[in-house]
């Protein structure tokens, strides 16, 4: 397994790349692609980019908040109500959430972390709050 450093770093490297796209676009093609991978992206990496565009989505929304939760659509939830964004395969959202958890440090079934993201060159810190396979990201005040 890689270490959360590496990880953290391929997901920076995600969000500089999905930085001018679409992030829910890029979702819902990829969506109706059947979550196929990219030619060359293993599955980690493809972990990363789901989170990466999520991410993306919701600070692009100025969002305070995304519900993840297994088999259920990623929920963006900001000051002028909320949107989803499509369910990912399980595997791919129990991986990302492990991946998720590695970086920030979580362990346990109750527990919560950090994560400090750089976009546009500014710094974001997100709490990240786990509740058995609930996860929220509470992002600061865009």
């Amino acid at each position: 397994m890689k270490d959360a450093a590496s990880f953290h770093a391929a997901l920076q490297g995600n969000i500089d790349c999905y930085l001018e796209t679409v992030p829910s676009e890029e979702l819902n093609a990829w969506a109706d692609r059947g979550w196929a991978e990219d030619a060359g992206l293993g599955f980690d990496e493809s972990c990363v980019k789901y989170l990466a565009l999520v991410l993306l989505d919701a600070v692009g929304s100025s969002a305070r908040e995304i519900v993840l939760e297994a088999g259920c659509p990623a929920r963006v939830i900001s000051g002028c109500g909320e949107h989803m964004l499509p369910a990912v395969p399980e595997s791919v959202f129990t991986r990302g959430m492990e991946i998720l958890c590695n970086i920030c440090g979580i362990e346990g079934e109750r527990s919560g972390g950090t994560l400090a993201l750089g976009i546009r060159g500014d710094s974001l810190e997100l709490n990240i709050e786990r509740s058995g396979g609930l996860h929220k990201i509470l992002l600061p005040p865009l």
